[in-house]
């Protein structure tokens, strides 16, 4: 992990305050802990640390499963998707990946969708990449 420090501050460091100017690099544990903490403060040159498996470094609040489609009348039509027909792209991560199963033509849309927002999720993103085959 290193990080480059924006502005001139001090921080505790170990019960020890540790003075950091501008432009300075910092390594290792220190480095760790501006990066959580002091995020506007410093700017992430390099992050070597591994992402928890599954998360794609992003932790989502656990949402229940959608509750399952009521029957209707296209049940027994296999050219009929699972699900909803409609994408809600507000919706929770696991909700729209819900929607996208692994359907292909799905994920692509929904990474369309996705990528089209002011501020896409970029776990969704790695997730709709993944199962769209791009």
């Amino acid at each position: 992990m290193r990080v480059q420090v924006n502005e001139s501050f001090k921080v505790f460091h170990g019960h020890v305050p540790t003075h950091l100017e501008a432009g300075q690099v910092v390594t290792g544990d220190l480095a760790e802990l501006l990066a959580r903490g002091a995020r506007k403060k410093v700017t992430v040159l390099e992050d070597d640390r591994p992402e928890p498996e599954g998360t794609g470094g992003e932790q989502e609040p656990p949402h229940p499963p959608p509750p399952p489609p009521a029957a209707g009348p296209n049940d027994n039509d296999p050219s009929t998707p699972p699900g909803d027909d409609k994408l809600d792209i507000d919706a929770p991560v696991a909700d729209v990946l819900a929607w996208v199963g692994d359907d292909q033509e799905r994920a692509a849309e929904a990474l369309r969708q996705e990528e089209a927002v002011d501020k896409p999720r970029s776990t969704l993103v790695r997730q709709l990449a993944k199962i769209a085959g791009e």
